[in-house]
Formats: C-alpha cells, structure tokens, sequence
C-alpha cells in the first residue's frame, strides 16, 4: 500500500498552475492572489484623529485644567487652513486630517467645553489619539504575497490601497459525480428495497464550493458502464474530474471496471482509515479523482489529496489544513499500519492544549459523527494506539462556533 504522504506528493506533483485573470474586487473573496501586492500609497495617507475630541498642542495639555479656545470644527472628509497655535483647540471629528500646529487628540470625554472654550480635564501626553500617516500601511510594502486566499479582510485591505481588480488565479473547473444503483435523489420520500438517499454529491458539492471552483454537476450515476463512459467524457475537458463510489475491488465497482485499462489512471491502495481506495490520474484533460463510496471516505480523500490539489491549482501558499498538538480525554486504538484520521471534537483546554474527544462512531459510514466534529485527530502509521491524556496532532476542518475551549471555561 502507498503511504498517505507518497500518494499524496504523486497527486500534488501532477498539479498544473491554472492562469490568472482580473476580477472586480466585489468579487474577490475567495480568491488567490496570482501576483504579490504593492502599497502605491500609505495607509492613512495623512495623519488623523483616532477619536471625537479636540485637536492640541501637547505642550498646552500637559496637566489637567487647561482652558484653550475653541477655533472652530473640523468633520471627517474636510480640511482646513487653521493653525493651532498656544492656547488655541480645534473640535475634531474621528478621522479628519490633523491640523497644522496640533500633535495630540483629547477625546470630548476627558473635556468640558461651552463651544467657545474648552477645560482640558486630564494631563495628555503627545500623539494620544493620533493616527499616524502611513500607520497601516507603508507606500512601498509589501500587503499581501503570491498566493494569499484573500478573506474578507483581505478584501477590505485592497479597498484601502485602491486595488479594485486584483489579480487572481483562475478558479478550476471541477465536474463532479456519485455513483451507484443504489443512490436515490436526498428529496426521495419513501426508499425502495436497498436503496439509500445519495449524502455524496450534495456535500461533495458543498466541499467544492467552499474551497472556490467552477461546478459542472454531471448528477448520480447508476452502474452502467456505458453511462459511466458517457459521464467521463462530459468531464474530461474540466480541470478536475472526481467521482465518488466504484473504486475498490468488488464485482460491481464499475468505475474501476471502466477504467482499470486506461494507462493513465491507477488504482491504489492507500495505508490509511478511512479512505483506503482510490483513484488517481488523467481522463481526457481532467485530473482524475475517484473517492471511494462511503462518505466519510469521502470527507477524508477531499481533505487530504482534493482538496490540496485544488488549492495547489491557484498557487494557494498554504492547501493544508492548520494542524495543533491537543491532549485525547480517551484511548485511541487504531491500526497500526495506516495513518487514520480520528474524527474528534475539541472540548477545552488542558495544561495550555485543547482536549479532543472522539465526536462518535468511526465507522466509514457514520457521516453524523464527522459532522459533529471539529477536526481529525491524526494517529500516524505504525502508532496504533494512544492511550488517554497522550497528545496527539489535530486538523482543524471546522472551527467551534463556541470560544468556549479557547479559554476553558
């Protein structure tokens, strides 16, 4: 059997770079940075109040009980020729420019003021409450590098700098199937005699989108090897091809049946649990990737050679999960000569680790308890067991909603 760090560089070296085009910046989260970002400007491009308050001279505030003229108001988007001189405050709005003479803020709470004068209630030392030009970003500095999967604040960044049409990598297109006599459509009402509602496509279709492609949905797909073929060609000419179920080695695995003679697909066995079929090579154009049937397998292969290769496609800097060392609250008795991905949920805090219990079943076939978890606690091969309080190496795929573990409470 091939480890899971062989196959996966297999897969990961078969990867072509997508290219890249510019989209509107309405449309860029989720998208990978195809070129290294630039500031042309800095970020503020002037100094400005932090606060709603008085623009002064620091020498005039160094002790509470100062009393200064009030020169005038100042909103944010205005400027004005006024200089601050001795004795003298401007009233200022959070984010105007600062004014000629003035070097500190005093926020309208610490003050007291009739509109023509203003007591300063407290001692302010110099540059309280002022943003500096360039306090953000610097002209020149490098934001964000090649690669970078901008998230909403990364969004935000480019507004700030004047990036409105980023350049992105292309996003792949995936065509996308399950497989199987027995797969009826999620909405069935009633199932017929062995037949069961297909969970693969909906979350593979889920999984795909999350990670940013273009879908050509090519639907369920009985075991017909005329069918099937009729299927592989529809998504030959995508980037990706993945189907799901038909892959291992039973009589009716019709998706090896058609393909075990294609030279350029293998079929392999993968030391690890789940997820021990797989498929992996070129129809057509399309880069091949039969998932196995069962859909925790299917969770499993996405996330550990998919996925990656997917990201890897745009020049994602970072295509694996974040990992964390957590402490097991149980025993974890796995098989020794696989690398098995332990579905968990993490409870807490332990001596400074998160605690990970198991989420439920680890059969392949219990999709609820990979739902319910957080991450996969990874045993590596030739472990087998760690016994409760060891610490193992965890994947986040699915941050808590709650804080709670952060600070254990």
């Amino acid at each position: 059997m091939r480890t899971l760090e062989s196959a996966r560089s297999e897969v990961l070296s078969s990867v072509e770079l997508l290219d890249s085009e510019q989209v509107p910046i309405w449309e860029a989260d989720g998208r990978i940075l195809a070129d290294d970002v630039f500031a042309p400007d800095d970020v503020p491009p002037f100094p400005n109040s932090a606060m709603d308050g008085f623009a002064v001279r620091s020498l005039d505030v160094g002790s509470p009980g100062s009393i200064l003229e009030v020169l005038g108001d100042l909103p944010a988007g205005t400027v004005t020729e006024v200089e601050i001189g001795p004795g003298e405050a401007l009233k200022i709005m959070t984010g105007a420019p600062m004014p000629a003479g003035a070097d500190t803020v005093v926020k309208v709470e610490d003050t007291t003021s009739d509109g023509s004068k203003v007591v300063i209630n407290t001692a302010v030392e110099a540059g309280t409450s002022v943003r500096p030009a360039g306090g953000d970003v610097v002209r020149g500095q490098l934001v964000f590098a090649k690669g970078t999967r901008l998230t909403p604040m990364h969004v935000g960044v480019l507004a700030t700098i004047g990036l409105a049409h980023p350049e992105v990598a292309q996003r792949p297109k995936v065509a996308f199937m399950s497989t199987g006599d027995e797969l009826a459509p999620p909405e069935t009402a009633q199932l017929g005699p062995g037949a069961i509602r297909d969970s693969n496509r909906p979350m593979l279709k889920a999984l795909l989108e999350e990670t940013g492609v273009d879908l050509i949905d090519l639907g369920t797909v009985p075991d017909d090897p005329r069918l099937l073929r009729g299927a592989l060609e529809q998504g030959s000419t995508a980037d990706f091809l993945v189907s799901t179920g038909g892959v291992s080695m039973g009589d009716y695995d019709v998706t090896k049946l058609v393909l075990e003679d294609d030279a350029r697909v293998g079929f392999w066995k993968i030391a690890i649990q789940p997820a021990k079929p797989f498929a992996f090579g070129r129809v057509g154009r399309a880069l091949f990737f039969g998932l196995p049937g069962n859909p925790v397998s299917v969770l499993v292969s996405f996330e550990q050679f998919l996925r990656p290769a997917l990201l890897a496609s745009q020049g994602a800097r970072a295509i694996l999960r974040p990992q964390m060392v957590a402490v097991t609250t149980e025993d974890f008795d796995t098989d020794p000569e696989k690398t098995v991905f332990v579905r968990v949920v993490v409870e807490g805090l332990e001596e400074g680790m998160p605690r990970v219990t198991k989420s439920g079943s680890q059969s392949s076939n219990v999709l609820s308890a990979a739902a319910a978890a957080d991450a996969f606690a990874v045993v590596p091969r030739g472990v087998g067991t760690i016994a409760k309080g060891g610490s193992v190496t965890i994947e986040m795929f699915k941050w808590p909603a709650s804080r709670e573990w952060v600070d254990g409470r």
